[in-house]
């Protein structure tokens, strides 16, 4: 599904009640309807305590169809207004005047007092957040910061309407206070604030509401949320009469002297995803390390510097290599040594099957950015804020607030794929695809993470998968393994380890597989 900045959303809206006719005020009427629907999939609406909170936009507006339906489906409902009905205007005000007639019980407050007191008369399960819309920016002030901070404090389950108060729609930033809500019901497209944090975390479970719009006239474009479905239909084919030549070799280049494991983890990911064979590259002083774990991996042996990091020789030693591999990643763990740095700038010319850099390859690369003009194969590139920040000299800050244009401006620059991890992770297209991921938890911030899913990009993309479609698949995958994960574990104690684990897992979550466990024997 698209995800929109506020300017789009306010195009469409305008486009659709100036160009298709829909009125704005039935726009209005099923976007309340489908937030009492959102409510429903928590609640049974019959004899429940609403309390809706209103502002004097079109937000506000929402709240009063709102509290109609409710009323319609036996609940008991009250409206409070931060300041004056007088404000209302347009489809507000006429939703307004509508739930006036339906002798639906509201107040006008001017002061937290009142709030306080309505609340503990009504004792509400419910609050329902319709202050502000997606277009509010800056700092929540007077009865309206003291009214979101009471909020915060009560017992009530929270649905905000389209984004919780207090939230920028367009970066999910907030100013000293906003919503902390349960559920958000956001209007006909998703919003950039609802899937970038902070404010995702501030979403709780996230609902998409149609409104009326045909979705089929609004779904050109980027950015797109990476869906379920996207990725089921995205998963490569597995042959019966396949072999190990079917399912491609992927060839990873990676470790040094106290970053073995980085090798090992990569290489681990790109079988477990289903790579037909897989070669791993180390410099020879950690080969025994390397070989005496990773059983199924082909090693190849590098020479080495003398601080055991891979020296500019190994160029000639890996060049034969390249016509029997459908895929390369050069980066996990090569530490940015000089000699390590030239034999990257030297070796990368000479590849031609699709290339996958990461970490300390980046590190290189920003070092001389003229290595980058030597790429000849399609590639990727999949830094974290830091990494991304040495090769443009922008802030990990900046990167983070501009997160989506910037990677898909870079990844046109560049001209490949660039996977620019963190929450949420961001896939772009040189063509100017950009896809963001929802998967994921806190669990990924851990050593190894990166290393895990460069090595599950690299064994979709052997298995005849697009760079792109290899990323964006693998990426929603990494995401899914820290989620199931949590069935078993924490936040807290997820290891890259453990993400490998949870790749068969994750896979038969995709294809809508279910393990059934033997029954014991009598």
């Amino acid at each position: 599904m698209r995800l929109v900045n506020i300017n789009e959303m306010k195009k469409i809206d305008h486009w659709a009640i100036h160009k298709l006719g829909i009125p704005g005020v039935v726009l209005m009427e099923n976007a309340g309807r489908g937030c009492v629907n959102v409510l429903e999939e928590y609640y049974d609406p019959e004899h429940l305590n609403v309390l809706i909170i209103c502002g004097t936009g079109n937000n506000g507006g929402d709240g009063f169809v709102i509290a109609r339906h409710l009323q319609n489906r036996d609940a008991h409902v009250k409206v409070i207004i931060l300041g004056s009905a007088r404000a209302l205007k347009g489809d507000a005000r006429t939703n307004f005047v509508l739930m006036k007639k339906a002798d639906i019980a509201f107040h006008e407050a001017k002061d937290i007092q009142t709030i306080k007191r309505i609340y503990a008369a009504f004792n509400p399960t419910v609050i329902v957040d319709a202050i502000f819309g997606t277009g509010f920016q800056g700092t929540p002030k007077g009865i309206h910061r003291k009214t979101i901070e009471f909020i915060n404090n009560t017992e009530a389950f929270i649905l905000a309407v389209d984004i919780p108060s207090g939230i920028n729609g367009d970066n999910g930033q907030f100013e000293q206070t906003c919503v902390i809500a349960d559920a958000t019901a956001t209007m006909c497209l998703p919003k950039r604030g609802n899937f970038l944090f902070p404010g995702r975390e501030f979403c709780g479970d996230i609902y998409i509401v149609d409104i009326g719009v045909p979705y089929s006239l609004i779904e050109h474009g980027f950015p797109h949320i990476t869906e379920f479905d996207h990725i089921s239909a995205s998963m490569p084919c597995r042959t019966p009469d396949g072999n190990k030549g079917t399912f491609g070799s992927v060839l990873v280049i990676a470790g040094a002297r106290g970053f073995a494991g980085a090798a090992a983890m990569a290489a681990r990911a790109a079988l477990k995803v289903g790579a037909g064979l897989v070669r791993l590259a180390a410099p020879s002083g950690i080969m025994d390390a390397l070989e005496s774990q990773l059983l199924e991996v082909v090693t190849v042996t590098l020479p080495q510097t003398t601080a055991e990091t891979i020296s500019k020789k190994a160029c000639d030693t890996l060049l034969p290599y390249l016509d029997r591999t459908d895929v390369v990643v050069i980066g996990p763990g090569l530490t940015t040594n000089p000699e390590t740095a030239a034999f990257v700038s030297s070796f990368i010319p000479h590849v031609s099957a699709p290339l996958i850099v990461d970490a300390d390859a980046i590190n290189i690369i920003a070092q001389n950015k003229k290595i980058l003009k030597k790429i000849r194969a399609p590639f990727a590139l999949t830094p974290h804020p830091g990494e991304l920040s040495r090769l443009t000299e922008r802030s990990p800050q900046e990167i983070n607030l501009e997160r989506i244009d910037l990677a898909q401006e870079l990844a046109r620059q560049y001209g490949g794929v660039l996977v620019l991890k963190g929450a949420p992770t961001v896939i772009a297209s040189p063509e100017g695809d950009v896809y963001v991921n929802p998967t994921g938890n806190s669990g990924l911030a851990t050593a190894g993470s990166g290393d895990v899913l460069v090595g599950m990009m690299s064994g979709l993309c052997a298995q005849a998968l697009p760079l792109m479609t290899a990323s964006t698949a693998a990426v929603f995958l990494h995401g899914l393994c820290a989620e199931l994960a949590m069935d078993e574990s924490n936040e807290y104690s997820l290891t890259a380890g453990d993400l490998i684990d949870f790749i068969p897992a994750s896979i038969n979550y995709i294809l809508g597989r279910e393990f059934v466990e033997d029954e014991p024997d009598d």
